[in-house]
């Protein structure tokens, strides 16, 4: 996976086909579900789909990804870092709650990193690890709940998926 991220973040016309970076988020009560996901492939197109519930959204979409945020993606993945976090998969969060992930594949490696998420923005003055703008409520991840290796390429992925919808 390092060598495959390494060409990724070089932007060599040789990087990996097998490099992904899917986002997920989902979560809410019944009748006011979201679901977003955006599946970022190193080569090809990224394909997004957002259905919000009480928005009444359901779309889906693909979209060219320019080479320049796909190498500065892999620039901010730091693969060792993220091997040595300690693994969150068991994690318990409570029903009806917002629920992201990230996920990195190379070949048949795979890293998996679960977060609380929040519809609203932090109180003034606190940081954001990530933002993906939605329209109606944005989906926010507090920096204090993701670890300090991992914000600077959260920050990255989200501006690579809010020029994806639009919404950058």
């Amino acid at each position: 996976m390092k060598t495959a991220v390494a060409r990724l973040a070089d932007g060599s016309a040789e990087a990996a086909d097998d490099v992904t970076v899917e986002l997920y988020a989902f979560g809410g009560c019944p009748g006011q579900r979201l679901e977003f996901r955006a599946f970022i492939p190193s080569r090809g197109e990224a394909e997004v789909s957002h259905i919000d519930e009480l928005e009444g959204v359901d779309e889906r979409f693909s979209a060219a990804v320019r080479p320049g945020d796909l190498a500065a993606l892999g620039r901010h993945l730091d693969v060792e870092n993220l091997l040595e976090l300690p693994p969150n998969a068991d994690e318990k969060y409570v029903p009806d709650s917002l629920v992201g992930s990230v996920a990195v594949t190379a070949g048949n490696a795979r890293i998996t990193l679960r977060f609380p998420l929040e519809d609203e923005d932090p109180p003034e003055g606190e940081e954001t690890a990530m933002r993906i703008d939605l329209g109606r409520a944005p989906l926010v991840l507090r920096a204090s709940m993701a670890p300090p290796s991992v914000r600077p390429a959260l920050a990255r992925l989200a501006a690579v998926v809010n020029r994806l919808t639009g919404r950058s």
